[in-house]
């Protein structure tokens, strides 16, 4: 995509107070558009998972929208950025609302762009992909892509909740990336439709690496309202849950599973004081007491090796059960949902005191970096989780640990600091998830040139979920 000179200006973004929106000639404008200005439901709209954040609770829990639009097309989209752009209303894109960093606030009121009503399938083909509108569930994707013999490649462990669109402007990575890697992977994503918010918006199609230039910017690098992702072949998966003794034999099991060639669909590692929540979800015959877990999605026909390898390193398989029959039963949970963000989810029913911190355990050192943090950190302060992964082609893990801190803002954050100090001075690089900007949230601390220039080009005004992208410098006024 062609890029203006000197889009996207990096620098200190001042603290924008929130100033009147002038509401009334947005709706004006937009006689048909379905609109919630009710306060008490607008205010509930505007959430998302934040709270899994103390911090970020205490930093977002009082903003809000001044109205909840809903549009019904594409059509009723461009109108609304058109409008929203000449009254210099700011948008900020909402679909499920499953995000945890407070990605889907709205932080300076304005328009919360409700996308969940553009849910309509494109097309769903093995060999061309599925594309829908950004709004559609991912089980319903999923859906449709079952009815042509296909399935996702990758989607998060909120595949029953989240939207489509919003996992892939929100989303890296979940159930599927130790197979295929994370979604910025070449290949994992095919295509985005994309209006723009300026006075006369326009509509961009985004093609295969193009893709990464509304990838995991929350919703602030323009609108997008198609998606197309690849599928791959639809498999008899089993849900799988193994107990071990000792965290160090769990997570080189883990590890030797993700290297196995075995084709696990994910595979957890979780300490014994990381799983806390997964006996309400999964039973205490599957996840014992004192027991270190590993959790994990297999073909049918890797069972007997499965179950050797694990023994090979000390573990007892306790489940072993048909993934889609288990999706389907209301009284079973899914073990995809006892992965990756579901962990703290589950935990936090059992001890609200629990919250979460993420980083990477490197390709080369992975298993040196999962002991350095668990000896250092691991028990009650930082209980280990780990979600093995393809990383640019090599198996990696996120970390995705629980965490608790000090109930106090003040040492809250400075026993944080002193926690990600430590494990990137170990060279353990960590993504922050108590900040609510995309920055700060990343492993690298800084937006790509190329997504700066982008929002330059699509959203010149700033109003697309400001403050989130705090880099950017609107290029007009």
């Amino acid at each position: 995509m062609p890029r203006p000179p000197g889009a996207g200006h990096i620098g200190a973004m001042p603290e924008s107070p929130h100033r009147p929106h002038d509401i009334a000639a947005l709706k004006a404008a937009l006689p048909g558009l379905a609109l919630i200005e009710d306060r008490a439901l607008v205010r509930q709209r505007s959430r998302d998972f934040f709270w899994f954040s103390p911090i970020l609770d205490r930093q977002l829990r009082s903003k809000a929208a001044d109205v909840v639009a809903i549009p019904r097309d594409e059509a009723e989209v461009i109108a609304l950025a058109g409008a929203c752009a000449r009254l210099r209303i700011p948008v900020t894109l909402h679909g499920a609302g499953t995000g945890t960093y407070g990605q889907g606030v709205p932080e300076q009121g304005g328009v919360l762009l409700d996308m969940t009503a553009l849910d309509k399938v494109v097309f769903a083909n093995p060999v061309k992909g599925l594309r829908a509108q950004a709004g559609i569930r991912m089980m319903a994707a999923e859906e449709a892509a079952l009815a042509v013999g296909a399935e996702l490649r990758i989607h998060p462990s909120t595949k029953r909740m989240a939207t489509l669109g919003g996992f892939f402007c929100g989303g890296s990575g979940g159930i599927g990336s130790l197979l295929w890697g994370g979604l910025r992977e070449p290949g994992n994503m095919q295509g985005a439709r994309v209006v723009t918010l300026e006075e006369t918006p326009r509509v961009l199609e985004l093609r295969d690496a193009d893709c990464n230039l509304v990838n995991r910017t929350y919703g602030s690098t323009g609108i997008v309202t198609e998606v197309e992702v690849p599928l791959a072949p639809h498999r008899d998966w089993r849900d799988a849950v193994v107990a071990f003794a000792d965290f160090m034999d769990c997570a080189r099991a883990g590890d030797a599973l993700a290297r196995s060639g075995l084709g696990a669909k994910f595979c957890d590692v979780l300490e014994d004081t990381a799983a806390i929540g997964l006996p309400l979800a999964l039973g205490q015959h599957a996840v014992p007491a004192g027991a270190h877990i590993l959790i994990a999605m297999l073909p049918a026909e890797a069972e007997a090796a499965f179950a050797a390898l694990m023994a090979a390193h000390r573990g007892r398989v306790t489940l072993w059960a048909g993934s889609r029959a288990r999706e389907a039963d209301p009284e079973a949970t899914p073990v995809y949902e006892c992965a990756w963000g579901h962990t703290t989810l589950h935990a936090r029913k059992v001890d609200r005191s629990v919250t979460y911190i993420q980083m990477l355990n490197v390709p080369g050192r992975l298993l040196d970096c999962v002991e350095w943090s668990w000896r250092h950190f691991g028990g009650r302060e930082m209980p280990i989780h780990l979600c093995f992964i393809l990383y640019e082609g090599e198996v990696a893990a996120n970390g995705t640990h629980l965490l608790r801190l000090p109930a106090e803002d003040a040492a809250a954050r400075a026993r944080l600091d002193e926690i990600i100090a430590a494990h990137e001075a170990a060279g353990i690089p960590v993504a922050n998830p108590h900040v609510s900007t995309v920055e700060d949230g990343s492993r690298h601390k800084r937006v790509p040139g190329d997504q700066l220039g982008f929002k330059a080009e699509v959203d010149p005004h700033g109003l697309l979920n400001p403050g989130k992208m705090a880099s950017y410098v609107p290029v007009r006024p």
